[in-house]
């Protein structure tokens, strides 16, 4: 078996445990945790996704590498500085068109928002996405694809028809993609997607506007109006940073 089998085998095995580890317990062995603490919960809910990373990256790179794989040794103050620029359309929408929700809890922020979107980003990005695409030389649109489709039918429960459940899995498509796109043009900074989900999530959480990911014609405006400027901010980030990392060179198999 090659290098290169057995590590691909390794990451999907490990997101396989990491995803559906629970369920399979409980399915085949009626294996069930019940915690009443609801900051243990949090602990529990992922640790499920922590533990099997760690362990792969430990199989195929080292302990002491891990944070170098999952690119959270890169800038975090710039990160975190361009996503919060980006991210300003959405917080002029939410201020405008929602209600301030103030029956918010401090958990609520930390598990909805922070946490929320950094293992998310961790996981999807800067494991499954960047090994694959990075390490294991999977293309772009490949890699991106099962990435972002694994990352869209988790949200699939935000839909309460047929049609809002169709057009939930189509945002969140676009939107793994998106992120993928943005984490890897910005120099492999995992912070920027980081910053960009968490930021969007706290907006959603701040501001009573819509309960689903497909949202209202109102609070789509202004997140189509983030995407736009983060794109436009990373078009002339690259312009002028030796061109676009993603090309014909990678989109179907990664020769760089």
């Amino acid at each position: 078996m090659s290098k290169t089998l057995k590590n691909t085998i390794i990451i999907i095995l490990s997101f396989i445990i990491a995803m559906y580890g629970k369920s399979i317990l409980l399915y085949f062995f009626d294996f069930k945790i019940t915690i009443s603490y609801k900051p243990l919960q949090i602990v529990y809910f992922y640790a499920w996704w922590v533990i099997p990373i760690v362990i792969a990256l430990l199989l195929i790179h080292g302990f002491q590498n891990i944070i170098k794989e999952l690119k959270l040794n890169q800038s975090f103050t710039r990160g975190m500085l361009w996503a919060s620029v980006m991210v300003i359309p959405m917080y002029i929408g939410s201020f405008i068109t929602g209600t301030f929700a103030s029956n918010i809890t401090t958990i609520d922020i930390i598990h909805g928002s922070l946490l929320a979107g950094i293992f998310e980003e961790i996981f999807f990005r800067g494991f499954l996405f960047g090994q694959l695409f990075r390490k294991l030389k999977w293309g772009f649109i490949p890699a991106v694809m099962l990435n972002a489709i694994i990352f869209a039918t988790g949200h699939l429960y935000q839909g309460s028809s047929t049609g809002g459940t169709i057009g939930v899995f189509i945002v969140t498509l676009l939107g793994g993609a998106w992120f993928a796109w943005l984490f890897i043009e910005w120099d492999e900074n995992l912070w920027i997607p980081i910053g960009l989900h968490v930021l969007m999530n706290l907006s959603w959480i701040l501001f009573e506007i819509s309960e689903t990911a497909l949202g209202g014609i109102s609070a789509n405006i202004f997140r189509v109006l983030t995407i736009t400027l983060s794109i436009i901010i990373t078009i002339r980030y690259r312009k002028e940073n030796g061109g676009f990392k993603i090309n014909r060179t990678n989109l179907l198999i990664n020769h760089s």
